[in-house]
């Protein structure tokens, strides 16, 4: 059982009210993940920590177990621990990630994994050389995509700082109503069961300024209103609801793909460069956010009050600032692209190298082929 081959760190947990939080360089987690930054610490070294509640515990949409490293702080929502000198922590991890944890929950309405249901888990481990080898195949995975992941927001973070030192240098002010020759919400889908059709994008594919597709649908394509189908550099504003309103991304992906009713599309018309714009209204999230109107649960963007909103356009070198984010923005959609094929690739191996199915010198073939 897993009681028997970790040590068990919970005690040492706190958590800390957000108001209380002082702000600082220390990862604040929770159950999936860092939930904020502060100024002290808890722990120093490598712990495995696990989801102790939450419906992600269910649903799994993120890791449930995952790897802390350095100084970081953890509060009462995620389970500490190392292996011990029979398990590798990292094998652990993956180990824990692949197992179905339904049948060691508690809780209808939260779900909960308590420290004796956590130490109950039966988990098989072969020997301490063999998990090391296994996991060191797969963190070698991780790190490549890692590597990319960090590209992709290094790309976008230096591409937010091209068009602000272009801006202070040279600007003019424009409504985004006459910066676009086309403010729209998508269409209310009718979905299909098939592959074939149209991309229909919701307010979860529009994270960190990017669209990703996972949680995209299908619909007919010959429902789909050709304007509302998505070209290079719109820009996607959600439109409705809490927490999710006036959250941009730019579109970049090479598919047919239009969205749903919830969300607002922004074509921006010449000459102004679409990419300017993109990052014209990335630059403008925060006004956005603030422009939702109504009560909580029902509250919209309204599209006239998007058109008036203002923006700053650079003005000078523009076609050469245009060129240098879209270089930037290619460079990141590639790094994230070869990450999703490396994630496939590890998620193939480990499922094969658990089982033994595959012998980690096989394995080893196939990282080193990946891209």
């Amino acid at each position: 059982m897993l009681g028997d081959v970790t040590i068990n760190f919970d005690r040492h947990r706190k958590p800390v009210k957000a108001a209380e939080r002082a702000a600082g360089p220390y990862p604040y987690y929770g159950a999936s993940g860092v939930v904020d930054h502060v100024s002290d610490y808890l722990f120093n070294g490598e712990y495995l920590l696990v989801a102790e509640d939450g419906e992600n515990l269910r649903t799994r949409k993120t890791p449930v177990a995952f790897i802390a490293t350095g100084k970081f702080w953890a509060n009462n929502h995620a389970h500490v621990l190392k292996g011990n000198e029979l398990a590798n922590t990292y094998y652990l991890a993956y180990a824990i990630e692949r197992l179905d944890l339904s049948g060691y929950l508690t809780g209808s309405t939260q779900p909960k994994l308590t420290q004796a249901a956590l130490n109950s888990i039966r988990i098989n481990l072969p020997e301490k050389n063999e998990q090391d080898a296994i996991a060191a195949v797969l963190r070698a995975l991780d790190d490549k995509i890692a590597v990319n992941d960090h590209i992709a927001a290094a790309s976008r973070e230096l591409g937010k700082s091209l068009y602000q030192s272009a801006v202070n240098e040279s600007s003019q002010e424009i409504v985004v109503g006459k910066l676009s020759d086309l403010l729209t919400r998508g269409q209310a889908p009718r979905y299909i069961k098939e592959s074939t059709g149209t991309t229909v994008l919701n307010q979860k594919c529009v994270r960190g300024g990017r669209i990703v597709l996972e949680p995209a649908r299908m619909t007919e394509a010959d429902r789909v209103k050709p304007d509302r189908i998505l070209q290079k550099y719109d820009i996607l504003v959600n439109s409705t609801g809490v927490g999710t309103l006036g959250r941009v991304g730019i579109w970049s992906h090479n598919a047919a793909a239009t969205t749903d009713s919830h969300i607002t599309i922004i074509r921006i018309a010449p000459p102004v460069p679409a990419i300017i714009g993109g990052f014209a209204l990335l630059a403008a999230q925060p006004e956005i956010e603030a422009l939702g109107e109504g009560s909580t649960g029902q509250t919209e963007l309204n599209r006239s009050k998007l058109a008036s909103l203002v923006v700053r356009i650079p003005t000078r070198n523009v076609e050469e600032l245009a060129g240098r984010l879209s270089g930037l923005e290619d460079r990141a959609d590639a790094a994230l692209i070869e990450s999703k094929t490396l994630t496939k690739v590890r998620d193939s191996l480990l499922p094969e190298l658990m089982s033994g199915r595959l012998r980690v010198r096989e394995a080893l073939d196939v990282v080193e082929e990946a891209p």
